[in-house]
């Protein structure tokens, strides 16, 4: 399969997901209620719950579902899921660009189906969150950063579209949009003897436009009927307190060293595995490599340290843990503990037709005992088989990958 067909195979993949499915009530219903209520009232900069000031959020994404409103003349579920799948793939096809010249196309290619079949990754590419547009605009903020590190590129171009997506993560989702670059290019020009260069990606031109966004921004909030009070709630309340004390969320520092591990499920265990292996092995020499472990390890730390937590925070590390793994998998040839990681995944998908059988003629759990759920846990059932084959008869670590994704 070629990777350019990738895409178009993935959107037919989520398409039934994208059509079909109806809003959660938690997250995505209130959005909705949030965006006709600004709608309503006209406004633009500060938005409110049932008649209750909602500073939680910045406006890019309610911008977002009030177009679609405008446009549509209704919330559409394929048009509002859109805004977090296509800037799924614009992560994934961004991350295989920037490793072009450093991986073979078929471990490419096995990198896209990883990306795109993480658990997590996969669900927040069709729910209605902010995380994967925040996700795609920090992505994009560290390739230009590395860019402008190896001198690619036009210098002036980036050197504002370095600013410019920060910026729009932080306008996606919220402070998080610019802790993971500052902190992670700091950290990455520090153990590199670079950090005297700093300056030079964090300058006047930097923080000259990620101001005049600011001032932009909060300009409106304040113009704006309440706009002084939302603006400390947006300000103080919603990152200070989040971080500080939250009052929502609310997990021990261990959360994500527990939650990556089924964030990254079926492939947490190859993953992790090889990036491990290739650090105790000091194999994690070349620029590209020490950055990306860099990206994932202070990312993970730093919200580690902040009071609220969820999985879905950890999110902007996914591609990184995916990418690096690959940049560091051509060092290794096809042994015992690689196929141990990729056979559970594949037992796993073994058991699904059985499991589905034993489900469908229990009480509790006898919807499951469909044709289509038969088939498509028949389908888990070959893939788990075809993959034990390529695994163990041909040992071949792509294809397995490949059939696990697919």
């Amino acid at each position: 399969m070629k990777s350019k067909f990738l895409p178009f195979l993935l959107l037919l993949a989520v398409l039934p997901v994208l059509i079909f499915r109806d809003y959660t009530p938690s997250n995505e219903l209130r959005y909705l209620s949030i965006v006709d209520e600004a709608l309503r009232n006209g406004d633009i900069f500060t938005f409110t719950n049932h008649g209750i000031q909602y500073a939680d959020k910045p406006p890019l994404y309610f911008w977002i579902l009030m177009l679609g409103k405008w446009l549509l003349g209704n919330h559409a579920m394929w048009f509002a899921s859109l805004f977090s799948f296509i800037p799924a793939l614009v992560i994934m096809l961004v991350m295989d660009r920037w490793v072009e010249r450093e991986v073979s196309v078929a471990n490419r290619l096995s990198a896209q189906l990883m990306l795109m079949s993480c658990g997590l990754f996969l669900g927040l590419a069709v729910v209605l969150r902010m995380d994967m547009l925040m996700c795609m605009f920090i992505v994009l903020a560290l390739r230009t950063f590395y860019q402008m590190l190896k001198g690619q590129g036009s210098k002036n171009w980036n050197q504002f579209l370095f600013p410019f997506y920060i910026f729009m993560a932080v306008f996606s989702k919220g402070p998080v949009g610019i802790l993971v670059p500052l902190v992670s290019t700091f950290i990455f020009l520090l153990i590199t003897g670079r950090v005297k260069t700093f300056g030079r990606y964090w300058g006047w031109k930097t923080f000259a436009v990620l101001l005049l966004g600011c001032f932009i921004w909060f300009g409106g909030v304040c113009w704006e009927e309440g706009g002084l009070t939302y603006l400390h709630d947006l300000l103080f309340r919603q990152t200070v307190g989040r971080a500080v004390n939250a009052f929502d969320h609310s997990a021990p520092f261990y959360y994500y060293f527990i939650s990556v591990w089924y964030s990254l499920a079926p492939w947490a265990l190859f993953l992790v595995g090889i990036i491990i292996a290739g650090a105790c092995r000091r194999l994690i020499r070349s620029d590209m490599e020490r950055f990306f472990m860099v990206i994932i390890l202070t990312t993970l730390l730093m919200l580690s340290c902040f009071s609220g937590k969820l999985a879905v925070y950890l999110a902007p590390t996914f591609p990184f843990f995916v990418y690096l793994a690959v940049l560091l998998l051509s060092h290794f040839r096809w042994n015992q503990w690689l196929a141990l990681t990729l056979l559970l995944p594949a037992v796993v998908f073994v058991a699904g037709l059985p499991a589905l059988i034993v489900l469908g003629r229990m009480p509790g759990t006898e919807f499951l005992g469909q044709k289509l759920f038969y088939v498509a846990g028949g389908i888990l059932t070959v893939s788990g088989g075809t993959a034990l084959y390529f695994l163990y008869r041909k040992k071949s670590l792509n294809k397995t990958i490949n059939v696990l994704a697919l």
